[in-house]
């Protein structure tokens, strides 16, 4: 049996925005209880307040910090793509018990709900799954030589503001995978897609504006914590 593995910073501002040795965690608050912190360079909006859906993890986005000229910064997540390629395996084996087709298996440990699951061939057809605790598998003709496959959740996750607009990712694509000679059984296994996953903020290219103690971003102010 083969195995194939596939295998958020904020510098000193000045008297902006001093970081030092001894001082490298500052939380922000705005008046709904929503928190940004800095820790170790990096950006954490935590959404924590009474009014906030419940959350499998309060922690809604983790960004990057790039200083530009003045009072902005610019931040960045982490590409969705990448967290759900750690870890990330695909296993191809034979299975004695699926001699006529080839049996596709996923293990991902996302419990908010079923997943729709849509596996792609060189034949241009498609399989659907509907990912639960009981069904994890399908099964695809033989005479597929490559997959890739999509993975969203079957209910839409919460919007992340009261006008119902959404931050984070629909669905993940996977890239193509050759299917190597003699297999009849492929293990896809995706450790990082938890519950958190499609509900965290994927942020790419914003800006905030730090003036004294304020952080204004997305249209909002958070002031920093008095100790």
């Amino acid at each position: 049996m083969k195995k194939i593995v596939i295998l958020f910073l904020l510098p000193a501002l000045a008297c902006l925005f001093p970081f030092t040795q001894t001082e490298s965690s500052k939380t922000y608050l705005n008046k709904y209880g929503a928190k940004i912190e800095f820790k170790n360079d990096e950006f954490y909006y935590i959404e924590s307040h009474s009014f906030s859906p419940v959350w499998y993890n309060d922690t809604l986005a983790v960004c990057t910090v790039k200083k530009l000229d003045g009072q902005f910064v610019e931040l960045n997540s982490i590409p969705p793509d990448v967290i759900a390629q750690r870890g990330l395996s695909v296993i191809q084996g034979f299975d004695c018990m699926a001699e006529d087709s080839i049996k596709i298996s996923f293990s991902i440990p996302y419990n908010n709900d079923n997943l729709n699951i849509t596996v792609f061939s060189n034949t241009l057809k498609t399989f659907d799954l509907t990912y639960s605790k009981s069904d994890k598998e399908l099964m695809l003709p033989n005479d597929f030589k490559t997959i890739a496959f999509t993975i969203s959740p079957e209910r839409s996750v919460v919007s992340h503001s009261i006008d119902g607009r959404f931050y984070g990712v629909l669905y993940y694509s996977s890239i193509e995978y050759t299917i190597e000679e003699n297999t009849n059984h492929i293990e896809i296994s995706i450790p990082a897609m938890d519950d958190s996953f499609f509900e965290r903020y994927y942020v790419k290219g914003e800006y905030a504006r730090v003036v004294n103690d304020s952080i204004f971003w997305r249209g909002d102010v958070f002031v920093k914590k008095s100790k």
